[in-house]
Parts: structure tokens; sequence; C-alpha cells
């Protein structure tokens, strides 16, 4: 579609609303992270429950793919309208919980609607903008994803100590409607010229169905024999096979397969699930340990994190520059070796808050430097998958990338934790039950005072013991594959973009 005049003159303001929602859409993924053991206490719930509360909004965010193909098709403007609607009713429903099961509920409804929104508003930015204004406008897009998330502990914190915690989801409504108001004017409605106006429901169902069944294989991996995760994770596998074949076959397939035999494409999205793997992992641990381990609330909490996020924003135009003056892979290595750098250094927690301070902001200086050109380097070519399947693809990387770093971490903790709290509490004799109430203290459910009397001796220095270790056990994944980043960073992100030949 030709964008007129008048919507050319308004797309900034168009860029000011769709920053707003992204916006939406990254506070509300992880500002409740520092709310989750107050949630807790107030509704129960295990920490395999209530990391689902998590879970559940990035698993329904990858759907993100979906979104990206509807919108291509039906209007890019529609779908994201009704996104926007989805995390209003999401919140509603979230809002008004009065258990676990309608918390989990109102965040995968969240989920679905952050789904529609975030490749409808990258990929509109890609059509609307073009040039070095499109470079511009997809880094301030990025900066305000990752500007939310880092930020959305903070808003959590200050939300749950000044008001309610469930205003972490009535604060949603107001400013949802603002801004969608302004994104209704002032965006035009662009689509795929052309489009086959159908969905591929096969692909979907195969596609969600897989990455659902391998994060609750590791979810429940420590708790269920060892053959029912092999055969959750087998049936994975198999989901995934058959999501391949079909969209080799289907007339209008979900994902155009034929992207991923772009190399550069394939290390942008690779590096953008790895950077989120990280982030989404370190996140969720460091909020329950400062608020569990180390006593500060929620506000507290989420200023102590700050060193973590900022760097994010400040180094962001730095990556920008990088990434168009030397190509992706330069500032994407550098910052995954960061990224493994700060894992290494989050292996013992035995020490004060001061010795946080050094990985935080390796953390947040490594997801800086790499954010924006991985973006650019993934939407530089659609090529016959159109933008809205390459915008979705690499925003779902995101939700999934932080979707397993809680789902691995998770399983690696708590499989230690337990294993340690069994061999520390053997003399007391407790029941499997007794040590798993023990170990809902780690989440901040439970508070410690009401199981002290069944952990013999010191029953604070047992708890801090068992969550430094498991922390530390738990770190090991995210050292993992930030190792991989920096080697995919080097084999797939080298050399330049189309757009970006010639630039110096």
């Amino acid at each position: 579609m030709s964008v007129t005049q008048t919507t050319t003159d308004r797309r900034w303001w168009s860029l000011v609303g769709l920053c707003l929602v992204t916006a939406l859409v990254w506070v509300t993924a992880s500002d409740i992270s520092i709310a989750l053991p107050t949630i807790a206490r107030q509704l129960g719930g295990s920490m395999d429950t209530m990391q689902w509360a998590v879970n559940g909004y990035f698993l329904a965010g990858a759907l993100i793919i979906v979104g990206g193909r509807v919108g291509d098709i039906f209007g890019r403007r529609l779908i994201f309208g009704i996104g926007t609607g989805l995390v209003i009713v999401g919140s509603i429903v979230a809002g008004i919980a009065t258990g676990p099961g309608l918390l989990i509920l109102g965040r995968v409804i969240e989920g679905v609607g952050a789904a529609a929104i975030l490749p409808t508003a990258l990929s509109t930015i890609a059509v609307i903008f073009t040039g070095k204004q499109r470079d511009t406008a997809i880094a301030a897009w990025i900066a305000v994803c990752w500007g939310a998330q880092a930020f959305g502990p903070l808003v959590g914190g200050i939300i749950v100590e000044s008001l309610n915690w469930r205003w972490i989801f009535w604060i949603n409504i107001p400013i949802g409607i603002a801004a969608l108001a302004l994104v209704w004017w002032a965006t035009p409605e662009t689509r795929e010229e052309g489009a086959a106006r159908s969905i591929d429901f096969g692909g979907v169902i195969t596609l969600v169905g897989s990455i659902f069944l391998l994060s609750l294989a590791l979810v429940f991996a420590d708790e269920v024999p060892l053959w029912q995760t092999g055969a959750t994770l087998a049936a994975s596998v198999i989901l995934i096979v058959l999501f391949i074949l079909i969209e080799r076959r289907v007339a209008n397939p979900i994902v155009v397969l034929s992207i991923f035999r772009k190399r550069r494409f394939n290390g942008a999205v690779t590096a953008n699930l790895i950077a989120n793997f990280v982030f989404g992992g370190v996140v969720f641990f460091m909020a329950l340990y400062l608020q569990v381990v180390e006593n500060y609330g929620p506000l507290e909490a989420g200023l102590l994190m700050l060193p973590a996020t900022i760097p994010i924003l400040i180094v962001n135009p730095l990556g920008n520059w990088l990434g168009r003056r030397f190509g992706a892979a330069m500032p994407t290595a550098v910052g995954m070796a960061l990224l493994a750098i700060a894992a290494l250094l989050l292996l013992d927690l035995g020490g004060s808050y001061t010795e946080l301070l050094a990985p935080f902001i390796l953390i947040g200086t490594g997801i800086g430097l790499q954010i924006t050109p991985c973006a650019v380097a993934a939407v530089e070519d659609p090529g016959d998958a159109g933008e809205g399947v390459v915008s979705g693809v690499f925003k779902a990387a995101s939700m999934i990338g932080g979707s397993l770093g809680v789902a691995v971490g998770t399983a690696v903790f708590q499989s230690d934790a337990r294993h340690q709290l069994t061999d520390v509490l053997a003399a007391a004799k407790l029941s499997p039950d007794q040590i798993t109430t023990i170990m809902n203290v780690i989440t901040g459910g439970v508070r410690l005072e009401d199981v002290a009397p069944s952990i013999p001796n010191n029953a604070h220095e047992i708890i801090v013991s068992v969550f430094d270790q498991a922390v530390g056990v738990a770190m090991w994944p995210s050292i993992a594959v930030s190792v991989i980043g920096v080697i995919v960073a080097l084999v797939l992100l080298r050399g330049r973009g189309p757009a970006q030949e010639g630039v110096e």
C-alpha cells in the first residue's frame, strides 16, 4: 500500500503510539517478576505454579509468528488494535484474580495480545519509514522494547509498595486505550498486497504445541520420572518436525521457510533468543534473591536492579552506531561475551549487593550493544516471507527465549535446591511434601518464620545457603548459551546487509 502525504506527515506520531503500546507489552512482561513473592503470599502457589504467571505470558507470545502473518493478510493496524484490546482484557482478568488459575489465564490472554502487537508494530515501522529514518525508527522502537522490559521490575516495585499488586494490571487499561487512539489516528492501514486470506492452522497448532511441551518438560523435570520428561521432549520434537513438513506443503504457510536460508536472519534470530534467555532468567532469579534472601522490599529490589537495566538504554545508541559502521557481528559478539562474563560472576551469590553491581552492569551493556544491530539484520531482507513474518519470527525469539530462560533456570535451580534440602534436612526426617513447602520459602510464597520450626539449627542460614548455591548452578545454562552466541555472531552475522553496503 502506498502511504499518503498526510499519513507520512503523521508517521512520527504513529511511532510514538506504537512505542507506547509496545512499552506496555514489555512492562507487563517483566513487572510481575518483582511482584511474584507478594502475589504468591496472597494467592498461594509453588514456584512451579507461579512461574506460569511468567511463562504463560511468554508462551502465548510465541504466537507472534501468527500475529505477523495475520497482520500481513488482514491489515497490520487492525491486528495491532485487536492485540491492544486483548492486553486490556487480560489485565482485567488478572487484576480480579482470587487464585493462581485466574491470574495465569489473564497472563495468557495478555500474551496473545502481545503476539498481535509486537510483529505488527515492527512491520508497520518497516513499511512507513525508509532509508536512514527506518534504521532510526527501528532503533527507537527496539530501545523502547528493552527499556520497558528493563524498567518493568522498578515499575512493579513502585506499584506494589505504593498501591497494590493488582494495579500492575489496572494501570494497563487507560494507557492502552490512549495509545491505541493515537495509533489509529496517525497510522495508515498496511497489508501485504495480494496475500491469500487464509491461515495455516496446522502450522500454528504444531509450532505452539511444540514450544509448550518443551517448556512443560523443563518446568516439571525435577518432579516427574525421567521417562516422562523424555517422552514430553520427544513429543515436542515430533511436533516441530510436523510443523516443518506442514509448512513445506501448505499453500499459504504461517512461516515461509525460505527465510531460514538467509544466514544473517538466522544469526539475528538466534542472538535475540539467547539475549532474552539470559535476561529473562537473571531478572527472575535476582528479583527473588533480593527480596527473599536479602529481605529488600519490592520497591528497593526494583531500584537495586537498575544497574542491570539502565545500561541497555545508554549503550543502545552505541550498538546501533557500531552495527552501521562495522556490521552486526562485532557488537553482537562483544555483547554475548559480556553476558557470559556476567553469568560467571553470578555463580557465587555469597557476598554483598555491591558484588552484584559488576555482573548487572555487564548484562545491561552486553544486551545494549546487540539489540538494534540484530533487529536491523532481521528485517533488512524479508524476501518472499514478508515484513510481518520476519518481524514475527524475530520477536517470537524474544518471547521464546524469555520463557526458556525462566524454565531452564527454574528446572536446574529446583533440582539442585531439592537435592540440597534433602541432604541437609535428612536428620529431621521430613516428608517430600514438607520439603516442597520449605522450598516455597525460596519463592517468597511461604514465610521463613512459618516453616522455621521444621528446620534444624539456623533456618535462615540454611535457606540462604541453599538459594545461593542453587542460583549459581542455574547460571550455567546462561553461560553456555552466551558462549554459543559469540560463535553465532561471528559465523552467521558477518558481513553487511543490503542497506548497509557502503556505509562508513
